[in-house]
């Protein structure tokens, strides 16, 4: 039977457990704090595969992957007032939803942490205001609507078959 030799560091408000100069726990969590916090090292950086490797003791949790802020199947930050956030590798990221949202409505689009978003506002606000964005970079709505387009080409002089009839696209202008 093999077993890991810890370092436990005992302080007034919390314990740490180290391994080669590293936090590192592999069966619990390598901090606890005497609030409830909790957090799990894997060799000095904030690790944990199968839950939140921060659980703060005000229900607030975040998933943490080889020292980044990491999750694929749901948000990487849940705050305990209801506010989420996706993260990939560190950055915010959603594909299929907003990657920011907050308890009081405001909602967020990003892709590899820029603001981005193809089918609306990457922005909407709490109070109704929207703001458009693509790879970053702001937009009015009427320059969005012309960015998107371009981006996805027209069908001007397309042929489609409707019941049996060919027809022939023209673009409005």
């Amino acid at each position: 039977m093999s077993y890991k030799e810890y370092t436990v560091r005992v302080f007034k408000k919390h314990k740490e457990w180290w391994i080669n100069g590293k936090r590192h726990r592999e069966d619990g969590p390598a901090i606890e704090y005497a609030n409830g916090t909790k957090e799990w090292w894997i060799n000095g950086k904030l690790h944990r595969e199968d839950g939140p490797a921060i659980e703060f003791a005000n229900g607030t949790k975040e998933w943490w992957i080889n020292g980044k802020l990491h999750r694929e199947d749901g948000p990487a930050v849940e705050w305990a007032n209801g506010d989420k956030e996706w993260l990939i590798n560190g950055k915010l990221h959603r594909e299929d939803g907003p990657a920011i949202e907050y308890a009081n409505g405001h909602k967020e689009w990003r892709i590899n942490g820029k603001l981005h978003r193809e089918d609306g506002p990457a922005v909407e606000w709490a109070n109704g205001d929207k703001s458009w964005w693509i790879n970053d970079a702001k937009y009015s709505k009427e320059e969005y609507d012309k960015k998107i387009a371009e981006m996805k080409g027209s069908c001007d002089g397309e042929v489609i078959e409707y019941k049996g009839k060919k027809y022939r696209l023209t673009a409005l202008k």
